[in-house]
């Protein structure tokens, strides 16, 4: 009976990691092609917006000497530098796909990725 039950984990354990697989391939199925932008806001108001595409480095500054340093680079968003007290959001890893964020809350602000395409509707609640 003992042997039953392991044959059943195993076939239990690869139908959730077939399905697991199978929902990651939709989801980058049908978000391929779209241009990801990585959204800077800072206080409730975006103040930027970057190609996740694109090389480059910039300095998103707080208040008179506070700033970040956010890092766009082989199709990664990562803040690599801030001179906040705890430097949580220069341990977070690189974002990469949409709804991704890093969060720095002493300097009030949020990167995010996002598509330039527009949203479709996916629910209705009455």
């Amino acid at each position: 009976m003992n042997k039953q039950k392991t044959k059943q984990d195993i076939i239990l354990f690869l139908g959730m990691v077939l399905a697991a697989f199978l929902a990651w391939a939709v989801f980058a199925v049908l978000n391929y092609g779209n241009a990801q932008m990585v959204v800077v806001i800072q206080d409730g108001q975006e103040i930027a917006r970057y190609p996740l595409s694109a090389e480059e480095t910039v300095t998103i500054p707080f208040n008179e000497n506070g700033y970040n340093l956010l890092m766009i680079s082989g199709g990664e968003a990562a803040v690599s530098d801030a001179d906040c007290p705890d430097r949580l959001c220069v341990s977070q890893r690189a974002i990469t796909g949409k709804g991704e964020s890093i969060i720095c809350l002493p300097h009030k602000l949020v990167i995010t990725i996002d598509s330039d395409k527009e949203g479709e509707l996916d629910a209705v609640t009455y």
